[in-house]
């Protein structure tokens, strides 16, 4: 029997009762790892279930979707290759130690009007073979940078690393994307046992988001922050901070956990 998510497959059709879906279903057929239960699919991997009931031509469009998928993943590993290997790269990139890396003059102007304007002054110009000095960074931090600006994302790990550099860059450089990626991973990684070293990071980098977030958090699971030894070693490492901990709490609610 055609597939009828791409009519050009023969599938196998065995006749069975889907329990996990809570249903009965008349037949069941597998295509490109997709369990297809009448007009219902599973994603084997994610373990999601959507209805096409409604749309006579899902299957197709679904085809269309997968496909669209992966020329974009496709794209995206052959512009990280290019990112990795420095291919038609035109300026060198100095951090404060360790090798030149190299980078696209494009990427950097696009994504910053900062770095714009340095990579159009008389000094860039000047320097030997394009060369822009960037020494907020180190070579790891400053890697880290150029991967962000390349992709727009960061694996968790390397952002927890460098979430303070690329933080303040994203600051000096006036990045707004970055800014808010990062104000997003930091909130979203907030729990009772970080909520102050996010707190002390946030004071660094003069970011309010992220500190007003810190700040609800510890005020609403105070039992476990406040009253903790942990919390007097913080307190007078960063009395400010603990002065600004004591005026959140006659402001935020205490019953809630955000």
């Amino acid at each position: 029997m055609s597939c009828s998510i791409c009519k050009s497959r023969t599938v196998n059709i065995t006749n069975r009762i889907v329990r996990d879906f809570g249903l009965y279903s008349q037949y069941t057929q597998v295509c490109g790892g997709v369990v297809v239960y009448n007009n219902f699919i599973k994603n084997e991997q994610h373990g999601k279930s959507i209805s096409y009931a409604a749309d006579t031509n899902w299957g197709g469009k679904w085809v269309e979707a997968m496909e669209a998928r992966e020329v974009k993943e496709a794209f995206h590993s052959e512009l990280a290759d290019a990112f990795r290997k420095g291919i038609h790269s035109d300026v060198q990139v100095k951090p404060s130690s360790g090798p030149y890396i190299r980078a696209h003059r494009v990427l950097l102007a696009t994504r910053s009007e900062i770095l714009k304007n340095m990579l159009e002054s008389d000094w860039c110009k000047a320097a030997p073979e394009d060369s822009i000095s960037l020494p907020d960074f180190s070579h790891e931090e400053l890697d880290t940078f150029l991967e962000f600006l390349c992709f727009g994302d960061l694996p968790t790990e390397k952002f927890q690393k460098h979430c303070i550099t690329l933080l303040t860059a994203a600051d000096k450089y006036d990045i707004g994307d970055l800014q808010k990626f990062s104000e997003q991973q930091l909130i979203k990684q907030l729990n009772s046992s970080n909520a102050l070293k996010i707190l002390e990071i946030s004071d660094v980098v003069s970011n309010e988001t992220i500190k007003l977030a810190a700040l609800k958090l510890i005020v609403q699971q105070h039992k476990e922050i406040v009253l903790a030894p942990s919390f007097n070693v913080f307190a007078k490492k960063n009395p400010h901070l603990a002065t600004e901990v004591a005026r959140a709490a006659l402001t935020y609610p205490t019953e809630k956990k955000i």
